[in-house]
């Protein structure tokens, strides 16, 4: 794998700001570096790098806001989104990338917005959609490493403070991050070059989380809230955007 100076310092740049939304958001990294590094390097290089950048910036989250994490409250997307991994990785190479992209955006857009214009604290998600939207999640992951809007629905629809809605989403990340790492290391997509790379990248994602935890400590959980949203808007409309050029 070749990668020539001018690519590195720009996927640098990219990881460094992914891991800084992670920092602030708990997701978002692996849909900023998705938007972005595919536009540097081929998608079979990106897709197991970003597994492996995205794991070890929830692993730092993790580590953060431990002391609040609740096993139950991420379970239904957890049970739902391991069957999906698998599911997702096998439309990496039979479905079409648009029609998944273009299929997340909708459902992005439509949560959303609709959550911005109305009370978000009118929306409560159970359970049983819950596991739905893990198994979205997991074919998402799977597929694009994009996991993150089906579980941030799920999450920000209940009623739990800033914290805890924090180290759920880490949580969760940090578990199907690992699992996907697995599939990915099993199915020989991860290789010595790609390992490579992310070493060389981890002092971008140490400097965004630094700076990203500090900006999360300065802003209350409504602020939280609609930061996700619209980080969530602006993801939507990058997909449709990249579908259409």
């Amino acid at each position: 794998m070749n990668i020539l100076p001018e690519q590195y310092i720009i996927s640098f740049i990219i990881i460094f700001f992914s891991a800084l939304v992670q920092a602030v958001t708990s997701f978002g990294s692996a849909l900023v570096s998705m938007s972005f590094l595919p536009l540097l390097l081929p998608l079979n290089i990106v897709t197991p790098l970003v597994a492996l950048n995205g794991t070890f910036i929830t692993a730092l989250n993790f580590l953060r806001l431990h002391q609040h994490f609740d096993p139950k409250k991420i379970k239904p997307l957890v049970i739902g989104a391991l069957p999906g991994i698998p599911v997702g990785i096998y439309l990496l190479v039979n479905i079409s990338e648009e029609i998944i992209k273009t299929v997340l955006a909708i459902v992005i857009l439509a949560y959303s917005l609709y959550s911005l214009l109305h009370s978000i604290s009118k929306i409560k998600i159970n359970a049983k959609a819950g596991l739905l939207l893990g198994f979205f999640a997991g074919c998402l992951a799977g597929a694009f490493n994009t996991d993150g809007p089906p579980v941030v629905i799920y999450i920000t629809s209940q009623k739990w403070s800033k914290d805890e809605m924090n180290i759920s989403l880490s949580s969760y990340f940090l578990i199907s991050g690992i699992t996907l790492v697995t599939m990915h290391t099993t199915g020989g997509l991860i290789t010595k070059d790609i390992v490579y790379f992310f070493i060389a990248t981890i002092p971008a994602t140490l400097l965004g989380v630094i700076a990203g935890s500090f900006i999360y400590k300065k802003i209350n959980h409504e602020t939280f809230q609609k930061i996700v949203l619209i980080l969530l808007i602006i993801v939507a409309v990058m997909l449709i955007v990249q579908v259409h050029i």
